[in-house]
This record gives C-alpha cells, structure tokens and sequence, in this order.
C-alpha cells in the first residue's frame, strides 16, 4: 500500500468473535484472526466493528446487542491506540497509528421498537443492516424473499433522521429494492461479493450493484470463501472475478473491502488470508491483475471514506 494511502475495512465481527468465543481481546489465538496485536500490527485506520446477535436466542438481542457495545466501550477505555468514530471530526486527517472503530449493527433484531433507535445512536450506532439471512419484523433475509414490511420503512425513515445510514447485505432482493428507495443516505453493501461470479443467495445480482453505485454508495468485497467461489480450495486470486465485475458494472468509485474475519472459522477464508495485515496481499494480487494503484487506493479505503464523510454529522 501507499504510505499515504488509508486502509478501511467495512465488516468485522469484532465484538462476537470475543464474546462467542469466550475470550480476552487481548489474546492471540491462532483459529482466530482478531485480536489486539493482529489489529494494531496491521495497517487498518477504520474498521466497521459489527454488532451481530442473531447467534442467540430472541429473547437475549437486546441485551448481547449492549454487551457488545459495552465491550467496545471497554476496549476505547483500555487503549488509547482505539478511539469511537461517531462523526466527520476524525475524516478530514485520519489519526496516525490509531484505529477508529465505527459501529455497525448487523440486523436490527436489538431494535424491539423504534423509539430504541435513540438509545442506539447514543451509543454509537451509525449504519444498520435490517436484518440478517432471516425474516424479522422489518423485513426478509436471503432465506426468504419479501418486501420491505412496514416497521421497516418507520425504521428507515427513523434512521434518515437521525442519520444512520443503511447496508443492504443480507436484505431479500424484493426487501432491497424496497430499502433502497426509502432511505436518504448513501447505501452501501458491507460484506457482499458478485452472483454473477458465484451463485450463492448472499451475493447481489449485477442490477443491484448498480443500484448501490447509482446513489454513490459501495459493495464491500468479502473475503468468506463460500461467497467467492464453489471450489475446495480458495485462494486471493479466486477474488478477482468478483473485483473485476464490480468495477466494471459500477466503476472504480464503489468497491470496497468488507472482509467479515472472524464471522466463521479461520478455514472458511482464502488460504493466504490468516490475520489482518495479509489484507496487502489482495493489494498485490490486483497489481499483478494491472489494475493500477489509484483504483487499488480506492478500494482499500478511499471510497468508503467519501461516504462516511458525506453521511456522518458534524458533530
């Protein structure tokens, strides 16, 4: 990477990998790539830390959704090489040998009823996915396909006000196409690879990519092997593909990294990808693809970057 250049990763399951896994952060485990030293001996600025509780039962989606909010707040008061990103004061000069982690809720099964959206924003919350592969009361997972239901477009409307914007990842097509025109913001796709390239209910058709490029959002590129391709072993280059369709349905203003490590088993990831500092490696292989290095800075951070500038508040 440039030394000039900014890394920014658009899904880590920080919170429940530590939680999950009943762990310290601090500890270095080699099935899992996320820890302290694997985060601050990387060259990541911004990561989209995750607040993922669909691993629990119903009854407990509030309180984990907490807990692992708790976890973060935590871990900003432990390290002062952490800090929150809430608004735009830390965009216009990135913190040097600083990660700012920015909360995103990945389903909003937390959210019992809207007015808790508040309480979330307090908290941290700046983007919400509305739910994960399942139906919920806001809308349809990939499992199912459905229209966005009608606490889903309250809850949009919500977030528009308050300034939370929306991820599409794991939205039904029909929940999407419904999502996507009610919300305000610039939308994005976290952690979702190309149909096109591998057919698997997780991935976005290339006319849904187009509507995220469209409205000036981004689709995270994610690293989990099932979403990349059907063979036994996958490696960095197998993600090409996936790179090359985006950029040449929607350009090179609208591809990101959204890698999700820790969000399934060490295995379950390209082959050279075992910690966070292997994320150059991808830099290397586009190189050797010719694409060039203006496109490649886009990618690991300056795209994502520009919507987190036009989306956040000032304050």
């Amino acid at each position: 990477m440039n030394r000039n250049s900014i890394l920014v990763d658009c899904h880590q399951d920080i919170a429940y990998s530590v939680r999950a896994n009943r762990r310290l952060f601090e500890e270095n485990i080699d099935k899992l790539m996320i820890s302290h030293d694997s985060l601050v001996n990387s060259n990541i600025n911004i990561i989209f830390s995750t607040i993922f509780v669909s691993h629990r039962r119903r009854d407990a989606y509030y309180d984990e959704a907490l807990s692992q909010i708790k976890l973060y707040e935590n871990i900003f008061k432990k390290y002062k090489n952490f800090y929150h990103l809430t608004n735009k004061k830390y965009l216009d000069k990135i913190p040097e040998k600083k990660i700012g982690l920015y909360f995103l809720m990945e389903g909003a099964e937390p959210i019992n009823e809207i007015k808790d959206l508040n309480m979330f924003y307090k908290k941290g919350v700046r983007t919400i996915g509305l739910t994960w592969n399942d139906e919920n009361k806001y809308a349809f997972g990939v499992s199912k396909d459905g229209p966005l239901k009608k606490d889903g477009i309250k809850l949009i409307n919500k977030m528009n006000d308050l300034g939370i914007s929306l991820d599409l990842s794991h939205l039904s097509e029909k929940s999407f196409i419904s999502a996507i025109k009610e919300t305000k913001l610039i939308p994005i796709a976290s952690h979702s690879n190309c149909k096109k390239i591998r057919r698997h209910e997780r991935n976005l058709k290339d006319k849904q990519l187009k509507e995220i490029s469209d409205r000036g959002g981004v689709i995270g590129i994610v690293l989990y092997n099932k979403f990349i391709s059907s063979k036994k072993n996958v490696s960095i280059s197998d993600i090409f593909p996936h790179f090359k369709n985006i950029l040449n349905i929607c350009g090179e203003d609208h591809i990101s990294l959204g890698s999700d490590i820790d969000g399934a088993p060490i295995e379950d990831f390209p082959k050279e990808i075992r910690k966070p500092s292997d994320f150059e490696k991808i830099g290397d292989m586009l190189k050797k693809n010719k694409i060039k290095q203006s496109t490649i800075d886009k990618f690991f951070g300056q795209n994502i970057h520009r919507v987190l500038k036009e989306n956040l508040k000032k304050k």
